[in-house]
């Protein structure tokens, strides 16, 4: 009996060590990812021609250190231009923004819920051009466990998005994301996710008060990187529902379309030291 109980005891170690990892975010101090953006807005405000714009960004991610389950990045907007253009026939062109060349500060876990984050040193007011509410490129994974085989999980978060705005936008968000693809059986290459979202930015100048509320729906794909386990390619469509208010004025009410494309173009990994 003693011996049967053993072979079974086996069995099961077998079992539980032959299945597959949890997915995680797999930045390691030192990387450097370099990710394209094409977007594109249509903002409609009541009262305005309606506004049509295409940008283009670049964004640079560091993997600063990695502490235990916990990763501290560094997010910078290298370049940004934006063709825009209005129903009543106006158009310019944007070839940089006050926000290019900031970089900010992003704590989070190896699932990708923010813990901290920190703006960069400067009181001068500044966004991103129609991405203040924009999408995030580590998304927030299950907290139990993200594997092949059909993984559903639901999510509520509040995050600050300090990468597109100072002062930055708040956001609650309720994610409902699954696993799409799973080519190899063994490691997630696509994951879907629908977003309803609840925003507010607001702006406290001596020669400005401004608030922005904003009601989201968004569905998302992010293609993943099988190896270094980063995303690879996030597309995101957004619908964007505005409320402003400013000090002395009536609220203004619109909405925001947007179609939103990063892709990664490089990838560079710290060099690993020569076991002696």
């Amino acid at each position: 009996m003693a011996l049967r109980g053993l072979l079974l005891l086996g069995c099961c170690c077998l079992l539980v060590a032959g299945e597959p990892d949890c997915f995680e975010w797999g930045l390691r101090a030192g990387m450097r990812l370099v990710y394209h953006v094409d977007a594109d807005d249509t903002l409609a405000m009541a009262g305005d021609p309606v506004l049509i714009r295409h940008r283009q960004e670049q964004w640079e991610i560091v993997c600063d250190r990695v502490d235990g389950d916990t990763i501290f990045l560094r997010q910078t907007l290298l370049h940004y231009r934006a063709n825009e253009a209005t129903s009543t026939g106006d158009s310019s062109i944007r070839r940089t923004i006050p926000w290019v060349g900031h970089s900010t500060r992003i704590v989070m876990t190896r699932r990708g819920w923010r813990i901290h984050t920190q703006l960069p040193q400067t009181d001068t007011f500044s966004v991103v051009p129609g991405g203040v509410f924009g999408p995030v490129l580590f998304v927030p994974l299950d907290s139990v466990c993200v594997r092949c085989g059909g993984t559903q999980w639901l999510i509520e978060s509040r995050d600050t998005l300090v990468e597109y705005a100072c002062p930055p936008a708040m956001l609650e968000r309720m994610f409902l994301a699954s696993v799409d693809s799973c080519p190899s059986g063994k490691v997630p290459h696509r994951i879907s996710i629908a977003e309803t979202s609840r925003g507010v930015h607001r702006v406290r100048t001596p020669d400005l008060m401004l608030e922005t509320t904003a009601w989201i729906l968004a569905h998302s794909i992010v293609e993943l990187d099988t190896q270094y386990h980063v995303p690879a390619r996030v597309l995101t469509t957004q619908q964007i529902r505005l409320a402003i208010e400013s000090a002395g004025g009536k609220p203004r009410r619109g909405e925001q379309r947007t179609g939103f494309r990063a892709q990664l173009k490089t990838i560079t990994t710290p060099k690993r030291r020569p076991q002696r």
